[in-house]
């Protein structure tokens, strides 16, 4: 009869299982950190900027936990510009309407890993205006059916990168204000969500006032008046660049009517008006023209 001995083998298997042991609870526990960060570590879902449409930002569960705060000019720098986005984007700042403009987001402090959310709503929390990616490296725009055709535009991967460019098209003029809600967070790289700190924001900017072609214009080209010394008949005469009621008038210097010459419709073109002023005293007058709001004078002298 043979016998076999097993003495050797046991330790060698028990060392074995226990190698496969420590190697599965490393795995597990790796997995369960990363699946704690991975929601940083990608593009935040979208209506996480703190809108008034969602009231969300990244402090939520499966997200990061940590604090809410509201950062300070020292904290964060928003830039715009038509070229590089230089020019502070506060409320200061007024928007032309459908134009191209370069917005910078950069993170100011800290250190670790960082990361953002910002969405531009009108004054019914709708979309104002779009977003588009310059940099997809580092950039992306989430939307869902939930938060309807509202852009959010975010970081791509979280890193150590904390300073971020996008283009932001504004809207048309009767939109009005366009508000910038915005999220940022900074993450110390523990793996712990708890300890990261996410900051909340906005901005509110109007449109610059809009002056049109027509506004540009004066009320009357090319307007002449003779003669000038006028002895006893004036003739006023020009190009009037806009149909009204004009009303034409002679003012003292000291400001007194002392005539009203005219008040009827005309029509946009050429004119010419002549009128008796004999009867005036002599000095020095102020012609003075006004239609639709516009208004011009010439200054004339009567012997």
């Amino acid at each position: 009869m043979k016998y076999y001995s097993f003495t050797v083998q046991i330790p060698y298997i028990m060392k074995k299982l226990y190698a496969l042991s420590l190697f599965f609870l490393v795995v597990c526990f790796m997995t369960l950190q990363t699946g704690r960060i991975s929601s940083k570590i990608t593009s935040p879902p979208p209506g996480s900027a703190g809108d008034p449409f969602t009231n969300s930002t990244c402090v939520r569960s499966g997200c990061h936990g940590g604090s809410l705060t509201t950062p300070n000019s020292n904290d964060l720098t928003l830039t715009i510009g038509t070229g590089s986005p230089t020019t502070p984007l506060n409320a200061s700042f007024q928007y032309t309407p459908n134009t191209d403009y370069n917005i910078g987001f950069l993170i100011n402090a800290f250190t670790g890993r960082y990361g953002f959310q910002i969405t531009a709503l009108d004054a019914n929390n709708e979309k104002a205006g779009n977003f588009t990616v310059t940099n997809a490296g580092t950039t992306k725009i989430n939307t869902s059916a939930a938060t309807g055709t509202r852009q959010y535009m975010g970081h791509n991967n979280a890193n150590t990168t904390k300073n971020w460019t996008f283009k932001w098209t504004s809207p048309a003029a009767s939109t009005g204000p366009v508000t910038f809600y915005y999220t940022f967070a900074t993450e110390d790289g523990d793996g712990d969500p708890d300890s990261d700190v996410i900051y909340r924001g906005s901005v509110t900017i109007q449109p610059a006032s809009v002056i049109s072609t027509d506004d540009l214009l004066p009320l009357v080209n090319a307007l002449s008046v003779f003669p000038n010394p006028i002895i006893s008949e004036l003739t006023v005469s020009g190009h009037l660049t806009q149909t009204g009621a004009v009303r034409g008038t002679l003012f003292s210097l000291d400001g007194k009517l002392s005539r009203q010459l005219w008040d009827e419709p005309m029509t946009e073109g050429a004119f010419t008006k002549n009128f008796d002023v004999s009867d005036m005293p002599a000095g020095v007058y102020l012609l003075h023209l006004s239609c639709n709001g516009k208004q011009t004078s010439r200054k004339i002298y009567i012997d």
